[in-house]
């Protein structure tokens, strides 16, 4: 600490030195300051907050097994005290190594009790994260009928949204035309980056070119997984016209090129995207 900050702190009375006023210096916390009026204490009882025994018996309890279907559960009432601590009821809660879900369970249940609206991101690379990770969140959500635990049989509520990774789209390799993205990728791609709108893959329709709806967009996307077409394609009048009739969403279209001005693009309530790369430069 910069000494400036330090006397700052002494002439604030925010540092205490002892009764006797000889003791290593140590900083104070007001009790008005602290969440809910209550200083964690440094080490956690596990009558307190839970222990890795129980962890597991909600596991089992949840997927109705005999063993717990993970080795090292952390127990939800142990998450659920940090979240008290860390979080206030409309804060992010990012878990990048989410196991068997704990924290996403705490975040439920902790809002459960508190009337918050906490949002929570998982991340899991390994191969339960569909089977256990998140199957497990669908089964809090909607409670747990047949387990002992009231706690597990209380429906949380919440929602979440599962996704997977596709393979990366990079701007290098697109240029060179060395792994050109299906025509459904590059629309979940475009479709997410510019509306940040969950998508559907089932809306698409390629014939038409439309990929989907947001709350603000209808969304079109020109493309085809080949250079050829992809030289050549711009967004025309006669594509424009092949739009049909508009729902009175602004329709956000994307393609390659486009050869209509402002005016038409406006008569034709359309507001352009050029695609995320300029394969269209590509010689030959």
């Amino acid at each position: 600490m910069p000494e400036s900050e330090f006397l700052k702190l002494v002439k604030d009375k925010r540092i205490w030195f002892g009764v006797s006023g000889s003791a290593v210096p140590r900083n104070k916390t007001f009790l008005s300051e602290v969440q809910d009026g209550v200083v964690p204490m440094t080490i956690l009882l596990h009558q307190d907050v839970g222990h890795n025994q129980q962890a597991k018996q909600e596991l089992k309890e949840i997927f109705n097994e005999s063993a717990a279907p993970f080795d090292t559960p952390k127990p939800v009432l142990l998450i659920k005290h940090i979240l008290k601590i860390a979080t206030g009821p409309n804060d992010i809660v990012i878990d990048s190594f989410a196991g068997s879900g704990t924290t996403a369970h705490a975040t439920l249940a902790l809002n459960k009790e508190d009337g918050g609206n906490r949002k929570f991101i998982l991340i899991e690379m390994e191969d339960y994260a569909n089977e256990l990770t998140a199957e497990r969140l669908r089964r809090v959500i909607k409670g747990i009928p047949g387990a002992r635990t009231q706690n597990l049989k209380t429906e949380l509520g919440g929602s979440f949204s599962y996704f997977t990774l596709g393979n990366p789209i990079e701007m290098e390799e697109l240029l060179q035309g060395n792994t050109l993205p299906s025509y459904e990728n590059l629309s979940r791609y475009v479709y997410y980056t510019a509306t940040g709108e969950e998508f559907d893959a089932t809306q698409i329709n390629e014939e038409t070119n439309y990929i989907g709806s947001s709350q603000d967009y209808d969304v079109y996307l020109f493309y085809k997984p080949d250079l050829d077409y992809l030289k050549s394609t711009a967004l025309t009048l006669e594509l424009a016209e092949q739009l049909g009739v508009s729902t009175g969403k602004k329709r956000l279209v994307f393609a390659p090129m486009r050869y209509l001005d402002q005016e038409y693009l406006h008569r034709y309530n359309i507001e352009f995207s050029q695609l995320p790369f300029e394969i269209y430069r590509l010689k030959g």
